[in-house]
């Protein structure tokens, strides 16, 4: 991470997300997703999704590390109509917890898929993390994966056909290989939410 940015203080009232860590050693530390100064990403669902794996990646989060404190917890804030941060979730070593509240089933998706890599001894960070880079490649690359249910794949290949990004038919070929690649295959029920795109 560029130190130059890490070294600016927080901008509490300009940030969407607040995340406070709890380590083992007692000792505890803020953080917001933006510096002061500085312009969050517009795109708030990544903004909050790279927040959490920069966890991991700094070691927070993974216990494999030697280099850093494990947090007992991490807790996530973000902001309501009013501007207040509102208690969002939970991070632990092995497993997360919802505000009811304030549940959000694509969040959710991507916190059970880092977890599962974490069980498997892969490395959420390098598998889920997106830059600048990962975002302008190919829109129909397979790989790193970058969905995790199929209504969030769904919502991207009726972005991508309505704008006129792909084609229907590549945009269904690709569907059809991202199923079998990263979920549990391409059925009747996936040909029939093709067949019934409206356009226009």
């Amino acid at each position: 991470m560029n130190t130059t940015y890490t070294s600016l203080p927080w901008d509490p009232e300009g940030s969407t997300y607040q995340q406070e860590i709890s380590l083992e050693n007692g000792k505890s530390y803020p953080g917001y997703s933006r510096r002061l100064g500085k312009e969050e990403p517009r795109d708030k669902r990544v903004l909050l999704q790279n927040m959490i794996l920069r966890m991991y990646d700094v070691g927070y989060l993974n216990e494999q590390n030697p280099n850093r404190t494990n947090a007992i917890q991490i807790v996530y804030s973000w902001k309501n109509k009013l501007g207040k941060f509102v208690h969002a979730f939970t991070l632990y070593q092995d497993c997360y917890e919802w505000n009811p509240d304030h549940y959000r089933d694509y969040l959710d998706a991507f916190l059970s898929e880092f977890y599962r890599l974490k069980r498997i001894g892969e490395n959420p960070y390098e598998k889920l993390y997106e830059n600048k880079k990962t975002r302008m490649a190919d829109p129909l690359s397979l790989s790193p994966p970058r969905f995790f249910n199929k209504p969030n794949l769904r919502n991207y290949c009726v972005r991508l056909i309505k704008s006129n990004i792909r084609e229907f038919g590549e945009v269904l070929d690709f569907y059809r290989k991202y199923s079998q690649t990263h979920f549990d295959g391409f059925g009747d029920e996936d040909q029939s939410f093709f067949d019934n795109i409206k356009f226009g």
